[in-house]
């Protein structure tokens, strides 16, 4: 198996384990209205080791899978995808630009990310509670930012196995 085949397919598992995750853990895991978002955060960390096209298939399959999940009653499930493929294919854009192994990058592009996606879902499927909705989308993005380090650490050892520590 080729090495971009076997990442592809670890990324793949990992998403899927994220999914799991937010189906069964998302609501017990909340404070103060907040809720992490671990489709996200998995499609963002996973398109730092992607290439731009690889990163947005990330965040394309990250988003229907949340809209799944989630399965918004007054649509909102193309902007569910459409949102989480626009910041993961960004994060993926960045691959000959910044230096992106770094776990402070990562932490950046993760909190920065989370806001951006949780933005453009609201400019193309807009929420009637603004103030609430400004409000979970804060504390959701600080609990990604939380969360992001040691998501980072887990990620990359799945992805290198067999890197020299």
């Amino acid at each position: 198996m080729s090495p971009s085949l076997r990442r592809g397919v670890r990324l793949a598992a990992m998403l899927l384990c994220a999914a799991i995750l937010q189906g069964l853990y998302a609501d017990s895991l909340q404070v103060h209205g907040a809720r992490p978002d671990l489709l996200l955060l998995t499609a963002i960390l996973g398109s730092l080791f992607c290439d731009i096209n690889g990163s947005a298939a990330l965040g394309f399959f990250a988003g229907l899978l949340h809209a799944a999940l989630a399965a918004p009653p007054n649509g909102g499930f193309g902007s569910l995808i459409v949102s989480r493929t626009l910041v993961c294919l960004g994060v993926g854009w960045l691959e000959e630009r910044v230096f992106r192994d770094n776990p402070l990058i990562a932490l950046f592009l993760a909190a920065l990310g989370t806001a951006l996606a949780e933005g453009l879902f609201f400019l193309f499927a807009p929420q009637h509670h603004v103030l609430r909705w400004t409000h979970n989308v804060g504390l959701t993005t600080l609990y990604n930012a939380v969360l992001a380090l040691p998501l980072y650490f887990l990620v990359r050892r799945f992805l290198h196995p067999n890197a020299e520590r």
